[in-house]
């Protein structure tokens, strides 16, 4: 019955990171019009109502355990969306995937976790295939930097989901979580920008009701079972779900160098899921 658990778990963070994978394309685009606040802002809203309908109001324990959740994935998606102002929606799917490095490392200070020679390699050759699959002839721009800092910030929330999930209402935790970013927000919004038209509304109400909702309920789902250190391996295949979306819609090349990555990355997902 375990095993049939766990295998249901790894689906869903699959299917969460296929998720994750194809916001890069959308928030791309959605930069042409919009900030980064404001995109951060209405998608946080949309969810928030969400996740308010399914699962009702929370308690002050649900509060609690969800303030740090809110707070490092609200500092993630503010620094991956202000990132890809200035770099490629290839390079910030497989730079946001430094977090497979950084979670076990969090894991071990903040859930005094062991890390096992087994995940230490399977992390750094998942890494090794990022930095192969972001490897290109152009130059490093800022927000390759900044969006090191956003996978920093979703390590950190991956660990978190792990220490306080608990046995929390996962709609609750999730509207605590939607509610904080939606209020951190506000301060920085550009109310010039606030008239949405037809186009920015069909994105934004996909970000916040497929993505923030859907992807995110799938990753918790994920995390009552699977490890964080090895949730993280396996939602590094958003970056290679980004890399395919990038080809299929943007028409960005990849030279063999970027293939040997991409099959560095499954290899090391691979090793979690047969763990």
């Amino acid at each position: 019955m375990f095993k049939n658990k766990k295998v249901v778990s790894i689906y869903a963070l699959i299917l969460s990171a296929l998720l994750f994978g194809c916001t890069f394309l959308v928030v791309k685009d959605l930069l042409r019009t919009m900030n980064a606040s404001n995109i951060v802002f209405w998608r946080y809203l949309v969810a928030s109502l969400l996740f308010l309908l399914a699962g009702g109001f929370p308690d002050k324990d649900t509060i609690k355990d969800a303030a740090p959740l809110g707070l490092f994935l609200w500092l993630g998606y503010i620094l991956q969306t202000q990132g890809l102002v200035t770099t490629s929606t290839i390079n910030s799917g497989v730079i946001t995937g430094f977090y497979i490095v950084l979670t076990p490392i969090f894991s071990r200070l903040f859930l005094k976790k062991e890390i096992l020679r087994r995940t230490i390699f399977a992390c750094f050759l998942g890494f090794a295939g990022i930095i192969l699959l972001s490897y290109s002839d152009g130059p490093f721009v800022i927000g390759n930097l900044i969006t090191l800092a956003c996978a920093a910030s979703y390590a950190l929330h991956i660990v978190f989901v792990q220490k306080n999930l608990k046995n929390n209402n996962i709609f609750q935790l999730m509207f605590v979580q939607s509610a904080i970013g939606l209020f951190l927000s506000i301060p920085f919004l550009n109310f010039d920008l606030t008239n949405l038209n037809i186009n920015q509304i069909k994105y934004l109400v996909f970000l916040g009701g497929v993505v923030n909702f859907g992807a995110f309920y799938l990753q918790l789902f994920g995390q009552r079972i699977v490890e964080a250190s090895s949730a993280a391996l396996i939602l590094s295949l958003e970056a290679v779900f980004a890399t395919f979306f990038g080809i299929i819609y943007v028409g960005e090349i990849l030279e063999t160098i970027n293939w040997v990555g991409i099959l560095f990355t499954f290899i090391s997902i691979y090793i979690v899921i047969t763990e």
